[in-house]
């Protein structure tokens, strides 16, 4: 009668594996992160700003080719404008993205999620605009649209709880960011939303962008010299 012999596991083998896992959940954020970026970086502003009134929103206001500099700069129609196709962009980078891995799965959701953070990013720091562009927050109210509806709900609570209580734009946009955060996080405690790595990604990442775009604005708020919507 044979004698069985164990052969003790690989750790070398379990590494390897776990290293490709690693590897090709690398390049499949970076597949589905380029068309978001390239979405992301066709400059509403820009070219509402130079359709309009051959105005380039980079060399006016505050620099930025987001709907609030628009809205000083040219006025609330072209600021709607500029509002509406951002938040367009990051609907139709998420939707790109659900198109490619149409089934609501983990894989699915990462790939939004990538897509997103994508998106944000790239209207950012567009290509082709020399890197300057808005502050993100438009378009990331487009992708939570869709990747995380509760959320966006909860978000869009707090930008308008936070302009009708200061008419600051900064404080409204960063208000949304936390409303996004804890609303999912919130909600998926108490069991309405089922959480998925890929959209707590992009709503850290999407949170850490934002911010850091912000930051002239926060040390503006710190010194009591952001400007208000109606006046100075």
């Amino acid at each position: 009668m044979g004698v069985r012999r164990h052969t003790a596991p690989d750790p070398d083998a379990g590494r390897q594996g776990v290293s490709g896992v690693l590897s090709a959940t690398f390049w499949f954020a970076i597949l589905m992160f380029i068309p978001g970026y390239v979405i992301g970086s066709i400059s509403s502003g820009f070219l509402v700003g130079k359709i309009y009134r051959n105005v380039d929103l980079r060399r006016v206001g505050s620099g930025s080719t987001g709907a609030t500099n628009t809205l000083r700069s040219l006025g609330p129609g072209a600021a709607l404008l500029v509002a509406v196709l951002d938040i367009l962009k990051g609907v139709a980078a998420v939707w790109l993205a659900k198109l490619l891995v149409p089934e609501t799965t983990e894989l699915s959701m990462f790939a939004q999620g990538a897509a997103a953070i994508g998106a944000v990013a790239g209207h950012c720091w567009p290509l082709l605009l020399e890197g300057r562009g808005g502050r993100g927050v438009a378009v990331g109210f487009g992708a939570i649209m869709i990747i995380a509806t509760q959320a966006w709900i909860v978000s869009v609570a707090g930008f308008v709880l936070g302009l009708a209580v200061t008419r600051i734009v900064s404080v409204a946009s960063l208000s949304a960011v936390v409303g996004a955060l804890l609303g999912y996080a919130v909600l998926t405690m108490i069991g309405v939303i089922t959480p998925y790595a890929g959209v707590v990604a992009f709503l850290v990442i999407a949170t850490i962008i934002i911010v850091y775009r912000h930051r002239a604005n926060i040390g503006r708020l710190l010194r009591g010299a952001e400007p208000r919507l109606g006046g100075t």
